[in-house]
């Protein structure tokens, strides 16, 4: 059993998930295993598949209808695994919130995003509506909506995709939690809007020394937020360690296959086209 210090806020020990098929059981998460400290983000990378985000909906108790976690996943100690809907609805969405890609689908467009957060902050906090309403104007200004007390009363098609993103932020910080797994939240933005979401989130955990799971394909975006970093394939952690030592020294082929594919920036033309089997025509 691996040993866990005071600031551990996640300890996952051989996670399995599986899913019931015509053929027999099919694991999509193979003995996974990590830790998350306060302060501190996971990575997990990994092509379509790999049972990353699997991982993330088993911890939060979201997996779809017939899915089946086994082994351990403890919030501060607590063991999630196992626990009712009922008695994961406390947890969830206070002592730990998850961003998901697709934050249109995550918003509801009949009501305004103000008081879907509101909502979401009430059935955690006892307060009153005007009270959550401040409450949720300062976090939608925290996570840089312009004109927060306004933009309270639109409606989610009334917003870009990154500003969508940053309302699911809000929702997501408003409680502040310990822990927040963030499953391609970039994915769909464009690189200009992916790298103020990045900056947001990194200032969010500073503030708040949440500890952070970020999942995503992007070797790219895992090496600018992550301190440790787990390589998925198949259900299987190819290789775990720290970002540097997955970046420098990596130890599995399927890594360095990754990273390999990493486009490379080069002031030589020529040697771009050697690469690609092509001559330089001038």
């Amino acid at each position: 059993m691996t040993s866990v210090s005071s600031d551990t806020v996640l300890e996952v020990e051989h996670l399995s998930v599986s899913f019931p098929t015509s053929r027999g059981t099919s694991t999509v998460v193979d003995d996974s295993s990590f830790t998350v400290e306060a302060g501190r983000t996971v990575g997990i990378v990994g092509e379509s598949g790999s049972g990353k985000s699997m991982t993330s909906l088993a911890i939060m108790g979201l997996l779809p209808g017939g899915g089946r976690a086994v082994g351990s996943a403890k919030l501060k100690g607590k063991e999630l695994l196992g626990l009712s809907d009922r008695a994961m609805r406390p947890i969830r969405g206070d002592r730990m919130a998850m961003v998901f890609q697709d934050p249109l689908s995550s918003l509801n467009p009949f009501y305004t995003v103000g008081l879907q957060i509101a909502e979401a902050y009430r059935s955690h906090r006892k307060v009153s509506k005007q009270a959550a309403k401040k409450i949720v104007i300062a976090a939608l200004d925290r996570v840089g909506i312009p004109d927060p007390e306004r933009r309270y009363n639109h409606y989610p098609d009334q917003f870009s995709g990154g500003m969508r993103q940053r309302i699911m932020i809000a929702m997501a910080i408003c409680l502040e939690p310990e822990l927040l797994i963030c499953d391609e939240p970039t994915t769909a933005l464009d690189v200009t809007v992916q790298a103020q979401i990045l900056g947001l989130l990194s200032g969010l955990q500073k503030e708040n020394g949440m500890g952070m799971v970020f999942i995503t394909h992007d070797l790219a975006v895992v090496s600018e937020v992550a301190d440790e970093v787990l390589v998925m394939r198949h259900g299987v952690t190819r290789e775990r360690g720290t970002t540097e030592e997955i970046f420098t020294q990596p130890k599995d082929s399927y890594t360095r296959a990754l990273l390999d594919a990493l486009p490379r920036i080069t002031d030589d033309p020529d040697a771009v086209m050697k690469e690609t089997g092509e001559e330089h025509r001038s």
